[in-house]
C-alpha cells in the first residue's frame, strides 16, 4: 500500500511539473510576441526586455519618443489577473507640474509613482468621478485637460493617465488572464494573439495631444 501511494504522489509530482513547464513555455511565447502587430507603427522600432524579462517597444511617432510596455498584475488575488500596457511619451519641452489620475483606485496600482506623492485634487465635475487625482508639488492645470480627459476615459479600461515634466503615460487593460485557468490553477495565462496596433495607435496619439497641450501652454 505504501508502493502504491508512492507512485501515486510521485506521477502527481510529475504531472504537475511537466504542466509547469508547459505553462512557463507557453508564457514566454505569449509576452515575447505580445508587440508584433505593433512594430510597424514606430520608426526605429526596437523590441528589447525590461527587468523582468517583459517585452519593450521603442521608437518614434510624429516627432515623439515612443516606449511601449507591459505590466502583469498579479497583486489582487480576488479579481482576474489584467495585462496592462503602458504608452509612454517623452517630452519635447519639459513642463511645470505633475498629475496622476488613477481609475477605480484599489491602492494596489504598485506601477504608479503617484502613491508617493502628497498632494490630492479635488475631482473636477465632467471627469469621471470613481478616480482618485493626485500631484507632486505643483499640479498641472487642470483646464488644459479639460477636453482630453472626459474622452480618454470613455474606454472603460483606460486605468490611468499620468503626467511629469518630462513625460506623459497612459496605462490600459490590454489583457485578462484566463478566467478557468486562473480559478483553478492561479497561473496568469494571456491570451496569445499580440495586442491590436489599432488601440495602441489611438493611444500613442491621444497620449501625444495631451503631451502637445501641455508644451504649447507653457
Amino acid at each position: 500500500m505504501q508502493i502504491v501511494l508512492i507512485a501515486l504522489v510521485t506521477a502527481m509530482g510529475l504531472l504537475m511539473f511537466g504542466k509547469y513547464q508547459r505553462d512557463a513555455k507557453r508564457k514566454v511565447q505569449t509576452r515575447s510576441t505580445v508587440f508584433d502587430d505593433c512594430i510597424g507603427l514606430l520608426q526605429q522600432a526596437q523590441i528589447s526586455q525590461d527587468k523582468a524579462n517583459l517585452p519593450v517597444l521603442q521608437g518614434s511617432y510624429a516627432g515623439y519618443k515612443i516606449a511601449l510596455n507591459i505590466v502583469e498584475d498579479t497583486i489582487a488575488w480576488r479579481k482576474l489577473p489584467p495585462l496592462w500596457l503602458l504608452v509612454k511619451v517623452s517630452a519635447n519641452k519639459t513642463i511645470v507640474g505633475s498629475l496622476d489620475i488613477i481609475m477605480r483606485p484599489a491602492n494596489t496600482e504598485f506601477y504608479s509613482p503617484s502613491w508617493q506623492w502628497d498632494g490630492n485634487l479635488t475631482i473636477p465635475p465632467s471627469w469621471p468621478q470613481h478616480a482618485i487625482v493626485k500631484y507632486q508639488q505643483i499640479p498641472v492645470d487642470v483646464a488644459l485637460l479639460a477636453v482630453h480627459v472626459p474622452a480618454l476615459f470613455a474606454d472603460e479600461k483606460m486605468k490611468e493617465l499620468l503626467i511629469m515634466p518630462n513625460i506623459v503615460r497612459l496605462t490600459y487593460m490590454a489583457k485578462q488572464a484566463d478566467r478557468g485557468e486562473y480559478l483553478i490553477m492561479r497561473n496568469a495565462v494571456y491570451s496569445e494573439v499580440p495586442i491590436d496596433k489599432t488601440i495602441v495607435e489611438s493611444l500613442i496619439k491621444q497620449a501625444i495631444e495631451i503631451r502637445q497641450t501641455l508644451e504649447n501652454i507653457q
